[in-house]
């Protein structure tokens, strides 16, 4: 069932990842690390805080994360779980594209993976947008299988976890029907129609975003903690330039996902909602870094994968984000 599931004939791959998400949340569940601000004002008060906050899109993301059984809490056990489980099968995809077997080398590229900025600040402080970006992941994970029943339904879960959920389906089903739709266009073709459908989005969100949506007297959102926002738009206009060198960034709908987005979150930021802007690129910071490498040579990925998941974690640590995110 499983091997049919995760669409991969490796088992050990399966039975590693289950295991590594299994010890994982305990290890967090337990307090090992502390828990987030957010769990402790919040998520371990239960039922009563989710009746209070949990309206539409969040609803079903404040149930998981607020789970309690006989009073003791197992909404992060869960949420970890799912947020390990579903890196590991994202990675593992992308490993696959590179024809990178080693299981060895997975173990060590996932275990420094969960203990990083995107997964260990969404284990049990934004579990709700962990929640979604998880169920996104493994949405990510179908699409490159196309296994669109399960696509379909992971979108719909990844739609009731959090209010980003319908940005992320968006997203998923855009990506999808794009190559779909313009799969007999030459290469040029693909690539102009995607840039003009990128800037269409990013001119649609800020339209929507500025004048439908966010009141006139809005003051910008307050950064958080560190402020990412020059790096993500970074990230985000170098992925657009590489695109027009690397063919499967416009014709395979993975990459497609991280390529509209590229456009689109840029008018999330000059709309002036900052600490939003720089959640959803942490949440997709995972695929971005998985991608930007794809271009390299098998044995140079994989030392890229070491060197930048070895950076990221010490960003995590140098920027207190353990200190900040997890607090006993």
């Amino acid at each position: 069932m499983f091997k049919n599931f995760f669409f991969d004939k490796s088992i050990p791959y399966i039975i590693t990842i289950f295991i590594c998400a299994t010890i994982f949340s305990f290890l967090v569940g337990s307090g090992l690390y502390g828990y987030g601000v957010d769990f402790n004002g919040g998520y371990s008060k239960g039922f009563e805080w989710n009746r209070v906050n949990a309206t539409g899109f969040d609803y079903w993301g404040y149930k998981i994360a607020t789970l309690k059984f006989f009073e003791y809490p197992v909404g992060v056990y869960i949420t970890t779980f799912i947020l390990t489980l579903s890196s590991g099968f994202l990675i593992k995809e992308f490993l696959k594209l590179k024809k990178i077997f080693s299981l060895s080398f997975f173990i060590v590229i996932l275990t420094i993976c969960v203990h990083t900025w995107p997964i260990i600040m969404s284990t049990s402080n934004a579990m709700r947008q962990g929640l979604t970006m998880s169920f996104f992941f493994l949405s990510l994970v179908c699409t490159l299988n196309k296994r669109y029943y399960w696509m379909a339904l992971f979108s719909t879960l990844s739609l009731v976890m959090h209010k980003s959920g319908p940005f992320f389906f968006s997203l998923i089903l855009i990506s999808n029907a794009v190559p779909k739709i313009f799969e007999y266009f030459q290469f040029k073709q693909k690539l102009l129609i995607n840039f003009l459908l990128g800037l269409l989005m990013f001119l649609f969100t800020l339209f929507v975003l500025k004048f439908l949506i966010l009141p006139t007297d809005m003051e910008p959102t307050r950064i958080i903690k560190n402020d990412f926002r020059l790096p993500f738009l970074i990230i985000a206009v170098v992925y657009i330039m590489l695109s027009f060198v690397f063919k499967s960034f416009n014709e395979n709908s993975l990459f497609l996902n991280l390529y509209y987005f590229s456009f689109i979150s840029p008018a999330i930021l000059f709309c002036g909602l900052n600490w939003q802007y720089e959640r959803l690129g942490m949440m997709m910071l995972i695929p971005y870094l998985m991608s930007y490498g794809i271009m390299l040579r098998k044995n140079f990925y994989k030392i890229y994968l070491v060197f930048m998941y070895l950076a990221l974690l010490f960003l995590t640590i140098i920027t207190d984000m353990y200190s900040y995110g997890l607090k006993h």
